[in-house]
C-alpha cells in the first residue's frame, strides 16, 4: 500500500488546485492508498536561511515551524504530489518555502533522502496558454533530479482561474486516473 502525501500550495480554500489534489487523491483511494493531506496556507512557513545548521539538532531544520510536521509526512511518504496554482510563472508562495526548506536534505550530514520517492506534480493557471507553466516545471524537474526524486506525472491544466473553471475541463477525470493508475499494484 502506498504512503501519498499531497501538498496543497493554494490560499484559495476550494479553489481549481485543491478540487484536482482532491480528484488525485479519490482515484489512489480506489487501490486502498494512504494518502495525508497538507493544506500549506494553514500552516506558518518560516524562508530558509542558509544558516548551513541543517540536522545539527538532530531534525532536519533549526527554525521552529510548522515545516517540522511536512518533514515527517515527507519522510513517511512513497509519493509526494506538490498540487499548486501558478503565480508569475512558478510557485505560490504557500509551496515555495517547502521546496527552500528541502535543503537539509542534500546536505552531507543528511541522515535520511528524497532520493526514491516518487513527485507528482499537478498545477493550475488563469493564463490561457500551456507555455506559461514552463517557469514551474523546469523548477520542479531541477529540483527533484537535485534531491533525487523520480517524477511520474506532470498534469498541468492552463485556462483555470475561477473556482469552479476546472469542473468544465477533463482535468478532474484526468487527476483521478491518474491517482488510481499511479497507486495499482
Amino acid at each position: 500500500m502506498k504512503n501519498i502525501l499531497i501538498l496543497l500550495g493554494s490560499p484559495r480554500a476550494d479553489g481549481n488546485s485543491d478540487k484536482i489534489a482532491k480528484a488525485f487523491a479519490e482515484g489512489a483511494q480506489k487501490n486502498a492508498a494512504n494518502i495525508e493531506t497538507i493544506k500549506l496556507s494553514q500552516k506558518q512557513l518560516k524562508g530558509c536561511q542558509d544558516c548551513r545548521k541543517c540536522w545539527q539538532t538532530g531534525k532536519p531544520c533549526v527554525i521552529p515551524d510548522h515545516m517540522q510536521e511536512i518533514y515527517e509526512a515527507v519522510d513517511k511518504a512513497d509519493l509526494i504530489v506538490f498540487s499548486t496554482p501558478l503565480y508569475w510563472y512558478t510557485w505560490s508562495s504557500q509551496m515555495k518555502p517547502v521546496w527552500d526548506r528541502f535543503l537539509p536534505y542534500v546536505s552531507k550530514e543528511a541522515p535520511r533522502t528524497l532520493a526514491g520517492k516518487e513527485a507528482v506534480l499537478l498545477a493550475v493557471a488563469g493564463d490561457s496558454s500551456e507555455e506559461v507553466f514552463k517557469g514551474l516545471v523546469y523548477s520542479f524537474e531541477k529540483s527533484c533530479s537535485l534531491l533525487g526524486m523520480k517524477i511520474v506525472a506532470k498534469l498541468t491544466i492552463p485556462g483555470v482561474y475561477n473556482p469552479k473553471d476546472i469542473e468544465q475541463t477533463s482535468a478532474l477525470k484526468e487527476a483521478e486516473k491518474l491517482g488510481e493508475d499511479l497507486t495499482k499494484n
